[in-house]
């Protein structure tokens, strides 16, 4: 069976490194990115299974990156999960309407993204 690439989208480094070591321990693939642009030139060049994909970030954020995906013919069936701080209703429904998979909010529990990354692989989900 072919491992489960991931690109994780935030600018947060401390962040990015442990969900690197967490998720590659627990078998997946993962290429991470700091920013939105070089994001976007990741899953162009070589697209994942799944984008985790953080929301506040500097120069473009985590909506603009979903946007600019869901356009992209190349890019638009990549499932993505937001990965975010902000806890609002209606920006979880943003995320729903604007094209993500799912949407999760910091902190999270590594076990539950796991479990909703493995659904949206299985399911074939985005």
């Amino acid at each position: 069976m072919k491992q489960t690439r991931l690109l994780i989208v935030d600018d947060e480094v401390d962040l990015l490194d442990m969900l690197r070591v967490v998720l590659d321990s627990n078998g997946f693939d993962v290429v991470t990115a700091s920013s939105g642009m070089q994001a976007l030139v990741l899953a162009a060049e070589n697209p994942p299974d799944v984008i985790l994909l953080d929301v506040m970030m500097g120069e473009m954020d985590g909506w603009e990156v979903l946007r600019l995906l869901k356009l992209d013919e190349n890019t638009q069936e990549i499932p993505v999960i937001i990965l975010s701080a902000r806890t609002e209703t209606h920006d979880k429904i943003r995320g729903l309407q604007e094209g993500a998979a799912d949407y999760i909010t910091k902190p999270f529990s590594v076990k539950e993204l796991i479990e909703r990354v493995g659904r949206l692989v299985e399911g074939g989900g985005g």
